[in-house]
């Protein structure tokens, strides 16, 4: 069993018993409230195994009860609950369609892509770019075959000199049907525009998949004409696209064994699926790093907690620090349910341009 799986099934759990401490409350005069509460608390779980959009419902209300519990502890401990009075089921009721409108604005949220745009100037001489960035798409939960047509809408607008797939296009969840499609969709993009494809970590295994494997992903997408980036360089005119084997992997090489040979008067932009090793990163001379991986967090309020304990380098957005800069997207899709309230789907654009 992994450590996330573990993970998973512990929170599943402190979830359950905090809801289930708060259904009791509500039947507290009912002669039968064990019988009741277990039956909902059964029925949650047989829905969330069965869908996980109720997962994600259990998620914001566990929230929501949080934020509704802290409340009530402050007004108990500052003495204001003996001038402010208020039912417990009417709260209770209260947590529930917050919880289903914070559900429902996810739902939405998740399926509504924007643009994000950066203007990035590096102190180096080229011939400015535009690119358009496309990462973890995780295609068949949150976005569907159809959806990717709209990569192929916002690229017609857009007209880049590159399209990056920035990894997790695929994951555990992915269809054979579904990878099918999307290598139809990305044939018809590298016909008109380069397009490049570098690994993310669920592409390599998670959860007992391998989708790059299980579905020959790298050969299908050399086919389509896509350009597979893993521990290569490659150049796009008068810049380089470094793109990295996932950070799990064990045998992905040391960036320096890429980079060597490289003329550095050119820029150097650095495609790794997860924001990590920056400061290593930027000593090395690159000059802008790509990431996705985060999903900024997905769900409130992990956004913050994650910026809090640092798993990542950055979470969402983008950092600058002298001639090195890094940008972090939220990515169009989103892992395990089709829910996002930490943040928007998007697709990247950057505007690279130069200083000399």
């Amino acid at each position: 069993m992994s450590w996330f799986v573990l993970m998973e099934m512990t929170l599943v759990g402190v979830m359950t018993i905090y809801l289930a401490y708060h259904v009791r409350n509500i039947f507290t005069r009912v002669k039968y409230r064990n019988v009741i509460t277990a039956a909902i608390i059964i029925g949650f779980i047989v829905l969330s195994l069965y869908d996980l959009i109720y997962f994600g419902f259990l998620v914001n209300a566990c929230i929501c009860l949080v934020i509704f519990d802290i409340i009530r502890f402050i007004l108990y401990i500052t003495k204001f609950n003996q001038y402010i009075k208020f039912s417990y089921r009417y709260g209770i009721i209260i947590v529930l369609v917050t919880s289903l409108i914070l559900s429902f604005y996810g739902m939405y949220n998740a399926k509504n892509t924007i643009i994000t745009t950066y203007d990035i100037e590096i102190n180096k001489n080229f011939n400015d770019k535009t690119l358009m960035i496309v990462s973890d798409i995780h295609l068949g939960t949150i976005v569907s075959k159809t959806d990717l047509t709209k990569i192929s809408n916002h690229a017609n607008a857009i007209d880049p000199e590159g399209i990056i797939l920035l990894g997790d296009i695929f994951d555990e969840n992915t269809t054979s049907d579904e990878v099918t499609y999307a290598m139809k969709i990305f044939k018809s993009l590298a016909a008109k525009y380069p397009v490049y494809f570098i690994e993310g970590n669920h592409e390599i295994g998670f959860k007992g998949r391998t989708p790059l494997k299980e579905f020959d992903i790298v050969n299908r997408l050399q086919e389509s004409g896509v350009i597979v980036l893993l521990d290569e360089a490659v150049s796009l005119d008068d810049i380089y696209l470094i793109g990295r084997k996932d950070y799990v992997v064990k045998n992905r090489k040391e960036l320096e064994e890429i980079t060597n040979n490289l003329d550095d008067n050119k820029p150097l932009i650095l495609l790794d699926h997860q924001p990590r090793d920056y400061k290593h990163n930027a000593e090395l001379g690159i000059d802008l790093q790509l990431s996705g991986h985060t999903h900024a967090g997905q769900i409130f309020p992990l956004n913050y907690f994650y910026e809090l304990i640092k798993v990542n380098e950055m979470n969402y957005g983008i950092k600058k620090d002298g001639n090195f800069c890094a940008v972090v997207t939220s990515g169009m899709g989103g892992w395990g349910y089709n829910m996002r309230t930490a943040n928007h789907s998007e697709i990247v654009v950057v505007n690279l341009k130069s200083r000399r």
